[in-house]
């Protein structure tokens, strides 16, 4: 359906073949890009996408340009984005959570744990949880794409173990990120995150 739709950003045709196959087969619409500026031409003829899978070393615009461009457009700016990367080092890694990535997924993978981690992040009407749109929108403004996910984590009532199980980071950044968003938002505790979302409704 056209809310699972997820699109594919890849230099390697092989790979982007791969990951064709497995998505469709589990179900999921794809769109394919070869390139950071066909994903840009793609997003901007109003194609919305529940998800963009983005591989990260790519020639003439690499997938940390990209991202920041896709953040620019209309249809995708709040978009999850994953990056897939055969670039696995710490470095790499904190540099895609610091871009607020969704999710950092390492080539090769395996396929059971890849379409889990899809799962998790692909956002449709059907599981997208209801949060006052006030103040999701003041979150909006000044939290960043990872620590707004972890906001809406709190406010479904999850604690930090849990997040970081859902969200694949470690326990000690999910702590941080609390720690950040409290900051932040000017507040005291975890409970006035839950409560500020979730008031009104």
């Amino acid at each position: 359906m056209e809310e699972n739709r997820i699109l594919c950003v890849d230099d390697d045709i092989s790979m982007l073949s791969t990951i064709e196959d497995i998505l469709i087969n589990a179900g999921y619409t794809v769109s394919l890009a070869k390139s950071g500026k066909q994903a840009l031409d793609l997003i901007n003829r109003g194609i919305e996408y529940s998800l963009v899978l983005l591989d990260v070393d790519m020639p003439i615009m690499d997938g940390y340009e990209t991202f920041k461009e896709i953040r620019k457009t209309e249809n995708a700016k709040n978009t999850p984005i994953i990056f897939l990367t055969g670039m696995d080092g710490p470095d790499f890694e904190i540099k895609g959570w610091e871009y607020g990535a969704a999710d950092y997924i390492t080539k090769p993978f395996i396929k059971s744990v890849f379409l889990a981690r899809i799962k998790n992040r692909i956002v449709t009407p059907q599981n997208t949880p209801k949060y006052n749109k006030a103040a999701l929108a003041e979150f909006e403004k000044t939290l960043s794409e990872t620590e707004l996910a972890v906001a809406k984590h709190i406010a479904d009532g999850l604690s930090n173990p849990e997040i970081a199980d859902v969200t694949h980071y470690s326990y000690g950044y999910v702590k941080q990120v609390v720690s950040t968003i409290l900051e932040k938002a000017n507040m005291d505790k975890r409970s006035d995150i839950r409560k500020f979302l979730k008031e009104g409704l």
